[in-house]
């Protein structure tokens, strides 16, 4: 999802229905947390037990009800290497593959997906190349998306081509596309390939027509994977630094705050789908070229407070802002700096002006998340 996100954001806002009242997400994680330690302590006494017994239990753990031996239940692993590929070099010719077969686009009995990001050209700006992204839970239903796509190209409205028409394209730029790599238990690996602009998704003899579902669906699980799978105790958002350039800050300076959360993020009108377990805010004042550290602040308890507002200034009502904007282009002479951490591990900054205007990215500022920066930070300057 790093391709632009003006056209990726339009994809998924027609995708995704109006949302519902968000759950009290704070509470979930703190029973995720009790329950992980819990599992913890439960697993040690479980493996003292085990390795005393184990000389009189072992006959029962691999018997069955009758006596009759069965081997364990084991999750099986995937065979053989699978890397992602470096080039579109080897991708199939998109028009040679066969459309609108019932065959399925992939087997079934997949029990790994992993998710590539090729570069295009010259790729991404490598501050921001991702590494693949590897799914073991829910890859059945990934399966099942995939096979479920239209069996044709679709036009612009969801609509399939006519027969015997060409493949119609877009030239859009792009600067990497998405591939997976299916694997399996007894199989080698089966490489599934991505066009954005043709809306297309082939395998080495067939294609079918793209349903964004695939990816959505995807990135989801895979959020909910690291949520699972992360220990909130190693959660951290980073420090404040002690200066900062004041040019970065300034609007269309062609700097931006660095966001990872954003690329697992399927909701173009959520900033943070998730909660937070950790946030930093930094309060700088220009001194000639650099913004000197003046006041900060690290929360981890109730860092979920600060979510909500962030959301908000984001939605579907917010607004963008013309601070620092053409023709004047002032640089800030006072602004913050809010880093998040939430509980898949990523971290997002958002950057808020506050003289000679106040924004916090390229949106409005809102009433809500200026309330929020004032209690941690102070009364910022008046306007």
């Amino acid at each position: 999802m790093t391709r632009d996100d003006e056209d990726i954001r339009g994809l998924l806002a027609g995708a995704v229905p109006p949302l519902a009242a968000p759950r009290n997400r704070v509470a979930e994680v703190g029973v995720r947390v009790r329950r992980h330690r819990r599992r913890v302590a439960g697993g040690a006494a479980a493996a003292v037990a085990l390795t005393v017994g184990l000389g009189v239990g072992l006959p029962n753990l691999v018997a069955g009800p009758d006596g009759e031996r069965v081997a364990p239940v084991t999750t099986p692993s995937p065979r053989g290497e699978a890397s992602c590929p470096t080039s579109l070099g080897d991708r199939p010719d998109l028009a040679s593959v066969r459309y609108g077969d019932d065959e399925p686009l992939v087997p079934t009995g997949a029990v790994e997906v992993i998710r590539c990001q090729v570069p295009v050209g010259s790729g991404p700006d490598p501050a921001y190349r991702l590494g693949p992204r590897t799914l073991t839970t829910g890859v059945d239903e990934i399966v099942r998306l995939l096979n479920s796509q239209p069996p044709t190209q679709q036009d612009g409205q969801g609509r399939p081509l006519p027969d015997g028409q060409e493949l119609r394209c877009t030239r859009k730029a792009t600067t990497d596309e998405t591939v997976l790599v299916l694997r399996y238990p007894d199989r080698d690996p089966v490489t599934v390939w991505t066009d954005y602009n043709c809306r297309v998704t082939v395998t080495a003899t067939h294609g079918r027509g793209t349903d964004i579902q695939v990816a959505i669906t995807f990135l989801d699980r895979y959020r909910a994977q690291l949520a699972a799978t992360t220990d909130p105790a190693s959660v951290t958002s980073p420090a404040c630094p002690a200066t900062f350039p004041v040019e970065r800050m300034r609007k269309n300076s062609g700097h931006h705050p660095p966001n990872w959360i954003r690329f697992n993020n399927t909701d173009p009108y959520r900033s943070l789908p998730d909660p937070l377990v950790e946030f930093t805010a930094c309060r700088y004042v220009a001194r000639g070229e650099l913004g000197e550290l003046a006041v900060q602040q690290r929360r981890r308890t109730d860092a979920d407070q600060v979510r909500a507002p962030l959301n908000g200034a984001f939605d579907r009502s917010s607004k963008s802002s013309d601070c620092g904007d053409w023709p004047d282009y002032q640089e800030p002479t006072v602004f913050d700096t809010l880093t998040v951490a939430d509980v898949t591990g990523e971290t997002a900054e958002f950057w808020i002006r506050h003289e000679p205007c106040r924004s916090v990215n390229n949106n409005e500022l809102t009433p809500e998340l200026l309330d929020v920066l004032t209690d941690l930070l102070g009364q910022p300057p008046s306007r």
